[in-house]
C-alpha cells in the first residue's frame, strides 16, 4: 500500500510524514507480513482516525495492492461455487434421481470442510493457490462418490437387499476407488523434488488437493454406503397418541359420570372451561382452515400450473436431452466396442497416430515460465545521463508529468481513456534502492489504470499514449515494468562476459542495438551505461620518489583535502558530532584548483600536486558487476505483446550469434525467466517421471500384476493428446502451470481406466469369458465414466473460462486438464478394452501351450 500526503509548501513534511507513520504502525495489520485480511476500507478508515485533524493535510490511499489479491481471492471461490453446482447439475441429468443426486452432491461440501482442518494445522492459509487446488479438485471430490452409488445400485437392481447392496457395491468397487484415488494423490508428492519457483509456487495447491482427494475417499467409503442403506420409515398411525379430547356434551357427561362425586364438584368448573375454550378454538381453526383451503386452490390452479410449465422447460427438457444422449451411447457403445475388438490392428494404428499427433503438436508449442499476470498498474522506469543533477532531471521530465496529470484530470469520467492516477518519483531513495544505476538521474512514473473487464487491452491503450511522450524526451532512456506474482527476474536478461570494461560496454552496446531491432522484445537497455563525471588523478611514481615523498601518503592527503577527513567529535549531551577538514568549497572547485593543491605542506619548498601527477576530467564506470569472478554486463528486455519467452530467446541467441563477432574472450548466456524456467522444466520433468512411477507401482500392487498397469499407462499420452491440441490451437505457451496439469492429469486419467478394467478382471473371476467380459465391463462402467469426467470438466469450467484478477495463472492449467480429460476419455473406451483384450488373449493362449 502506498500512501501520498498533500501539505501546504511552508508546512513540516517531516512532521506530517512521522504522523502518518505512528497511525499507521498503531494498526496490528500494518505490522503483519503476508496476503492482507478481508477487512475491506476498515484499515484504511483507522488510518484516518489516528491521523491528528489538521485542515491543510489530506489523506489519499494511492495504490493499494491488496484489492487485487482480495479480488483474486473471491473469483477463485466464485469459480470454486459455480463448478460444484454444474458438477450437482451435470448429475442430475446422468441420475435423473433427485436423492441419488444430493447423496453424491453432499460429498462436495463435506470434504471440503474435512480439508480446513489439516490445511490449518499444516500452516496453509487461504490464499490463490490453495484456494485454486481446491477449485480444481471441486469435480474430482464426487468421482469416488458416483463409482460407489452406481455399484451400489447396480447391486439392488439386482436383487439385493438395500443393507447387503450397500455392503456388496461397496466391497466390489473399494479396491478401485481407493487404488483410483492414491493415483491422483500419489502425483503430488514428487512436487517436493521441484526447484525453483514451481516447488514454492505450487506446494500449497498440491497440500489442498491432496487433503481434499483423502477426505472425499473417506466420504465415499463410509458417509455414502450409510446414506444409501437408509429407508424412510412408514408412520404407524395406529401408534399415534390420542390426545384427551372433549368433543361433545354427551362425552362431557359421559366423563363426568365416570368420575366419583367429590372429583365432580372440583372439576366441574375446569372442564366446562376446557370445553368451551376447545369448542371456541374449533371454530377459529375452522375459518382459518377455510382460508388456507381457497389460497391453495388458487396456488393449485394458477401458481402450479405456471411452475410446471417452467419445470418442463427448464428442467424437464435439458432430463430428456441428456437421457436420450446416455440411451443412445449406451446402444451405440456395445456394437462400437465390439468392432474394436474385432479390429485390433486399426486400434494398434489409432494409438500410433494419437502418439505421433501428441509428439508434433508438443513440439510446435512456445514456452515461457508463467503467464503475465495483469494487475491494472505498471511502472515506467526513465533514465536520463548519468551524472544529470536532480534539478534537471525534474526540469525536463516535469512537462511529461504536467501533460499526462492533465489528461488523467479531463478523463476523470471518460472510461475510454484507461489511466485513473500517475504517481512520480524523481531521483531515489537510498534504503530502498532496487538498482544499481538508479541516481539523481532517474526517475520512476507509476501507472494505475482503471478497473476493466479487458485488462490486456486496457495496459496496451496506456502504453500507446505514454510510449510516444518518453520516446521524445531527450536523451532519456526508459523501460516498463510490471508487477510480478512469483519470480523477480527481468523476461529476458543476456549477460555478456568479458575482461576489459571499456570493451565489454561496447559489446554490450552492441548486443542492446541488435536486440532493439528484434520484434520478439521490447524495452532494451544495458545496465553497462556512461559512468558519472570525475576528477581522474594519475600520478607520477618516479617524480614522487625525486621528490622524497610517499605515494601512499600524498594519495592520502590530497583525498583528506577534496572529500575531507573526520578529525574530531564533538560531544554535546547524548551525541557525538563528527567534525569533518576540508578545503573550503572555493578552492576545490575546478579541475585548477585541484592541481595546485601542496602535497608538502611541512616541507621547505611547496610542491603543487600538479608536478607529480596528470589531472583531467574523465568518466568512472557506472557499475562493475561479477558473476562467478568474471565481470559481466546485462543487457535486459521485455517481451513484446505477442512473443513467448522461447520465440524471443530463439530470436535473440540466432540474432547475437550472426550479427556480432565477438573477440577473444567474450561470449554471452540468456538468463533471467529463461534460466528459471530451464531450471524448473528439468525438475518438472524428474516430477512427471516420478509421479507416472508412483502411479504405474500402485496400480501394480492393486492389480497384483505388471502387464495391466502397463496397458492402463496408455491413457496418460492419449491424454497428453488432447491437451497439447488444445494448447496449440488456443496458443497458449508450454508454462510451468502448464506443466503441473499435465502432472495432475497423469493422475486423473488413469482412473476411467483402472475402474473398466477392475470390473473386467471381476466378470473374468466369476467364469465370464474374455470377450464377453470386456464387452460388459464397458457396457456397465460407461455411465460412471461418462459421469465422473462431466463432473470434473464442468467444475473446471468456471476457471478455464478466464474471468476475474489473477485468470491467467489459473486458466492454462483447466483449459489443459478438460481437453486432455476429454480426449483421454473417449479414446480410453476404445483403445484400452482393445488392448487389454490382445494381452490377456495373448497370455491365456501363451499358457495353453506350456501347460
Amino acid at each position: 500500500m502506498q500512501i501520498d500526503i498533500y501539505k501546504e509548501a511552508d508546512a513540516n513534511m517531516v512532521s506530517v510524514a512521522k504522523t502518518v507513520t505512528d497511525a499507521i504502525m498503531g494498526i496490528p495489520e500494518a505490522k503483519s507480513f503476508g496476503p492482507p485480511k478481508p477487512q475491506g476500507n476498515n484499515r484504511n478508515e483507522g488510518i484516518a482516525k489516528r491521523l491528528k485533524r489538521e485542515e491543510d493535510i489530506t489523506l489519499k490511499i494511492a495504490a493499494d495492492r491488496s484489492g487485487f489479491i482480495e479480488d483474486s481471492i473471491n473469483e477463485v471461490k466464485n469459480t470454486a461455487i459455480f463448478g460444484g453446482m454444474l458438477a450437482v447439475g451435470i448429475l442430475y441429468l446422468f441420475l435423473r434421481n433427485l436423492k441419488t443426486t444430493v447423496i453424491i452432491g453432499l460429498s462436495i461440501p463435506m470434504s471440503l470442510v474435512i480439508t480446513f482442518a489439516p490445511l490449518n494445522l499444516m500452516g496453509v492459509s487461504l490464499n490463490i493457490m490453495s484456494l485454486g487446488g481446491l477449485a480444481m479438485g471441486i469435480g474430482m471430490l464426487v468421482d469416488s462418490s458416483i463409482v460407489v452409488l452406481e455399484s451400489i445400485f447396480r447391486c439392488r437392481e439386482e436383487g439385493d437387499g438395500i443393507v447387503k447392496a450397500a455392503v456388496r457395491g461397496t466391497r466390489e468397487v473399494r479396491g478401485a476407488v481407493f487404488s483410483s484415488t492414491l493415483t491422483s494423490i500419489a502425483v503430488f508428492f514428487p512436487m517436493v523434488f521441484v526447484e525453483g519457483i514451481a516447488g514454492q509456487a505450487f506446494s500449497d495447491l498440491g497440500i489442498a488437493v491432496v487433503i481434499s482427494l483423502l477426505a472425499s475417499l473417506a466420504v465415499a467409503l463410509y458417509f455414502i454406503p450409510m446414506l444409501s442403506s437408509r429407508q424412510k420409515p412408514e408412520l404407524n398411525k395406529a401408534s399415534e397418541k390420542q390426545g384427551f379430547k372433549l368433543k361433545s356434551w354427551s362425552d362431557f357427561r359421559q366423563t363426568l359420570s365416570s368420575l366419583p362425586k367429590i372429583l365432580v364438584v372440583i372439576l366441574f368448573p375446569l372442564l366446562l372451561i376446557k370445553m368451551v375454550v376447545g369448542c371456541l378454538l374449533e371454530i377459529v381453526g375452522l375459518i382459518i382452515t377455510g382460508g388456507i383451503t381457497l389460497i391453495a386452490h388458487l396456488v393449485r390452479k394458477i401458481l402450479v400450473p405456471a411452475l410446471v410449465l417452467i419445470g418442463k422447460t427448464v428442467v424437464w427438457l435439458p432430463l430428456k436431452i441428456a437421457g436420450w444422449v446416455l440411451d443412445l451411447l449406451k446402444k451405440i457403445y456395445p456394437p462400437v466396442i465390439k468392432w474394436s475388438l474385432n479390429n485390433l490392428i486399426i486400434m494398434i494404428l489409432l494409438t500410433a497416430a494419437s502418439f505421433w499427433a501428441t509428439w508434433n503438436f508438443s513440439s510446435r508449442l512456445t514456452t515461457e515460465l508463467l503467464p503475465e499476470v495483469h494487475q491494472g498498474e505498471f511502472t515506467v522506469e526513465v533514465s536520463l545521463p548519468v551524472g544529470t543533477p536532480l534539478e534537471e532531471t525534474v526540469r525536463q521530465l516535469e512537462g511529461i508529468e504536467k501533460a499526462l496529470q492533465a489528461r488523467v484530470t479531463n478523463a476523470k469520467d471518460d472510461n475510454s481513456f484507461p489511466i485513473r492516477s500517475i504517481l512520480t518519483t524523481y531521483g531515489f531513495d537510498v534504503s530502498n534502492i532496487k538498482r544499481s544505476d538508479e541516481g539523481e538521474h532517474s526517475s520512476r512514473f507509476r501507472v494505475l489504470l482503471k478497473d476493466t473487464t479487458d485488462a490486456v487491452a486496457s495496459e496496451e491503450k496506456a502504453l500507446s499514449i505514454l510510449r510516444p511522450l518518453f520516446e521524445d524526451a531527450p536523451d532519456a532512456n526508459f523501460r516498463v515494468v510490471r508487477p510480478v506474482l512469483f519470480s523477480a527476474q527481468t523476461p529476458i536478461v543476456v549477460e555478456v562476459h568479458g575482461d576489459e570494461l571499456p570493451e565489454l560496454k561496447a559489446i554490450a552496446d552492441q548486443c542492446a542495438s541488435v536486440m532493439g531491432t528484434l520484434t520478439e522484445v521490447t524495452d532494451v537497455e544495458t545496465t553497462l551505461k556512461r559512468g558519472a563525471p570525475e576528477v581522474q588523478i594519475v600520478y607520477d611514481r618516479d617524480q614522487i620518489v625525486r621528490f622524497g615523498l610517499n605515494l601512499q601518503q600524498v594519495a592520502g592527503q590530497v583525498r583528506d583535502l577534496v572529500r575531507g577527513n573526520e578529525a574530531t567529535r564533538f560531544n554535546m549531551k547524548d551525541r557525538r558530532i563528527p567534525i569533518v577538514a576540508k578545503l573550503q568549497e572555493f578552492d576545490r572547485e575546478r579541475v585548477e584548483d585541484i592541481s595546485e593543491i601542496i602535497i608538502n605542506p611541512a616541507g621547505e619548498h611547496p610542491i603543487p600536486l600538479s608536478s607529480v601527477a596528470k589531472i583531467e576530467l574523465g568518466e568512472g564506470p557506472s557499475e562493475i558487476r561479477r558473476i562467478d569472478g568474471k565481470r559481466v554486463a546485462l543487457v535486459q528486455a521485455n517481451i513484446a505483446q505477442g512473443a513467448s519467452l522461447g520465440t524471443a530467446v530463439t530470436a535473440i541467441e540466432s540474432a547475437l550469434r550472426d550479427q556480432i563477432e565477438w573477440p577473444r574472450g567474450n561470449t554471452f548466456f540468456i538468463t533471467g525467466q529463461n534460466e528459471e524456467w530451464e531450471k524448473g522444466k528439468s525438475s518438472l520433468y524428474l516430477a512427471l517421471g516420478l509421479s507416472l512411477f508412483l502411479v504405474y507401482a500402485i496400480m501394480a500392487a492393486q492389480f497384483e500384476s505388471l502387464i495391466q498397469p502397463l496397458i492402463i499407462m496408455f491413457t496418460v499420452p492419449l491424454a497428453f493428446f488432447g491437451a497439447a491440441a488444445a494448447l496449440m490451437q488456443l496458443e497458449i505457451s508450454l508454462s510451468i502451470v502448464v506443466a503441473l496439469g499435465l502432472i495432475m492429469l497423469a493422475g486423473i486419467v488413469v482412473n476411467n481406466a483402472i475402474v473398466l478394467i477392475d470390473y473386467a478382471n471381476i466378470l473374468r473371476s466369476r467364469g465370464i469369458g474374455l470377450k464377453q467380459a470386456v464387452i460388459q465391463a464397458g457396457e456397465v462402467r460407461l455411465r460412471p465414466i461418462l459421469i465422473t469426467t462431466s463432473t470434473t470438466v464442468l467444475g473446471l469450467l468456471p476457471m478455464a473460462m478466464g474471468l476475474g484478477d489473477g485468470a491467467e495463472i489459473r486458466t492454462p492449467m483447466a483449459i489443459t486438464v478438460i481437453f486432455g480429460l476429454i480426449s483421454s476419455t473417449f479414446l480410453t473406451l476404445l483403445i484400452i478394452p482393445s488392448l487389454y483384450f490382445m494381452v490377456e488373449a495373448l497370455r491365456e493362449r501363451f499358457l495353453g501351450k506350456i501347460s
